[in-house]
């Protein structure tokens, strides 16, 4: 398959194609990373005209059930959305004020000199290995090199 173009990706994002097609474009985004990028692309320019609304079935299901037991029909999501934001809000502030706090209690200081001091020491323990390991191999070639000679001497 060919890369789709954004105005194709648009009419996609509107429903103004037909489901096979639809379909070949889904398959084609698991394959294709540009596709996948003018895709997303089409969808934050087209999203200001996107209703979402519509695909909310929830509101109007829950109002439906809400008249078949006689009750009243209430709006829920404002005062919902108030009390998210205001709980938002106090966990942000919680976190920056322990952030603050650990801060200025060097807290942070301390930790960034603690892992530099493991990964310096770290560093030293894989150096001295790599050198142990060097020179037991030089000193191994050296015995080696001298039963050689000695081998030729007694000949």
């Amino acid at each position: 398959m060919n890369h789709v173009s954004e105005a194709q990706w648009v009419a996609y994002l509107a429903d103004e194609i037909p489901e096979a097609l639809k379909i070949e474009y889904e398959n084609h985004l698991y394959s294709c990373d540009k596709c996948l990028s003018v895709y997303m692309e089409a969808m934050e320019k087209e999203e200001p005209s996107l209703d979402l609304e519509e695909f909310d079935i929830a509101g109007p299901v829950m109002d439906s059930i809400s008249r078949l037991k006689g009750g009243s029909v209430e709006e829920p999501w404002p005062h919902r959305k108030e009390k998210s934001l205001r709980t938002i809000t106090r966990h942000y502030l919680i976190a920056a004020g322990f952030t603050i706090l650990l801060m200025a209690g060097g807290v942070f200081q301390s930790l960034t000199e603690y892992v530099d001091s493991v990964e310096s020491s770290s560093d030293k323990k894989t150096q001295s290995l790599t050198e142990d390991l060097i020179d037991k191999t030089f000193t191994w070639m050296d015995t080696i090199e001298k039963k050689n000679k000695e081998g030729f001497r007694n000949e």
